[in-house]
């Protein structure tokens, strides 16, 4: 099985949970508890916030540890409620879904797949209490002008929230240079273990889980050790993969322009990470194509992994172009495993299966 899903999961790193393994008893403690199970813990833990707040230049008192972006998300939203927002159409749903005011923007977004800086000037005034912009479309790859954003914002009293999710390893990530207030993080996303991640807050905001003094009373639950460390690890191997995921993506897109397929890239490939396409496939449905895919032994998604069961129009290719397009468009995203071999593969596929609508 081929696997160009990157953006929804990635692949587990193998050898960073073998080590785990290897030296299971150091994470069988709480590093709440004073006895060496959890001191040893604990070690871990410090190590793990120390290596992941340097990942983005931050302080290691800002990160708090989360069951992921989506909790972080809704944290930071969950200050918000009944205050001035503006946000994005296309955000992913962990955004979107959590915001309850009805003092909303949504501002919308060119074909290129950005929001347009100039349009946020003009919606913004001192009244808006929130703005949350994600820093790369999870579902186009399009980098969105946060860093603009957190200038403009830097002297003014609205907190600036970035989810990082999809830029993470892919991007160098300074939140000093960014000027946010907050930002979120995966580890699924770069081979560690699901069901972890971080907030980042310069500022202080009000817990959406309450319990015990874990995160320094900001966030309650008994500490995911091995979250901490395996996203450690795994951010130590990506962030030494971007020069091959940009290489395999470089070449699939020569492919494409060397084949026959009729094709169109969603989005500005002048202003993608180096990890994620979306293509336009007019002959194709999504869904049938998808099918076809797996048949074939290729895993890929027609949008956010977080509604690709539900099989619904993405809202973000409807938002920038239609509901017809996005019925036709399909997401590869790249990662470790993969190889030009792969690419060959692929395009011969989607070469087939052309010819085949073709001459129907």
């Amino acid at each position: 099985m081929i696997y160009f899903d990157y953006a929804a999961t990635s692949l587990k790193r193998r050898d960073v949970f073998e080590k785990v393994l290897e030296n299971f008893e150091l994470f069988d403690g709480n590093p709440d508890s004073l006895h060496k199970y959890g001191r040893d813990a604990k070690k871990i833990l410090n190590e793990s916030r120390d290596s992941i707040a340097d990942s983005i230049n931050a302080n290691p008192k800002d990160i708090v540890f989360t069951s992921g972006a989506s909790e972080s998300n809704n944290t930071i939203i969950s200050n918000f409620r009944s205050q001035k927002i503006i946000t994005t159409q296309i955000e992913h749903p962990s955004v979107l879904n959590s915001i309850k005011s009805d003092d909303v923007i949504y501002l919308k977004v060119g074909k290129n797949g950005s929001i347009d800086f100039d349009e946020f000037k003009k919606a913004y005034n001192p009244d808006v209490k929130l703005v949350s912009i994600m820093y790369v479309n999870n579902e186009t790859g399009v980098i969105q002008p946060v860093k603009e954003i957190g200038n403009f914002l830097k002297d003014t009293d609205t907190w600036f929230h970035v989810d990082a999710v999809q830029a993470y390893s892919h991007i160098d990530i300074d939140v000093e240079k960014l000027n946010c207030d907050s930002l979120s993080i995966s580890a699924h996303k770069i081979g560690a273990i699901n069901g972890f991640g971080i907030l980042y807050s310069r500022k202080k905001f009000d817990n959406l889980i309450y319990g015990g003094e874990q995160e320094s009373y900001r966030r309650a639950g008994t500490s995911f050790v091995i979250g901490a460390y395996t996203m450690k690890e795994s951010f130590k191997k990506a962030i030494n993969e971007r020069d091959k995921i940009s290489e395999i993506k470089k070449y699939f897109v020569n492919r494409l322009k060397a084949s026959k397929i009729q094709y169109e890239i969603n989005g500005d490939i002048e202003n993608e990470t180096d990890h994620i396409i979306n293509l336009y496939l007019p002959f194709v449905k999504s869904d049938f194509l998808l099918t076809y895919l797996d048949i074939n032994k290729i895993a890929a998604s027609a949008g956010s992994a977080c509604s690709a069961g539900s099989l619904t129009p993405s809202h973000v290719i409807t938002s920038i172009y239609d509901t017809n397009r996005s019925m036709h468009s399909i997401r590869f995203s790249f990662g470790f495993s993969n190889s030009k071999e792969d690419i060959d593969k692929l395009i011969d596929i989607l070469t087939k299966l052309y010819d085949r609508r073709s001459n129907d």
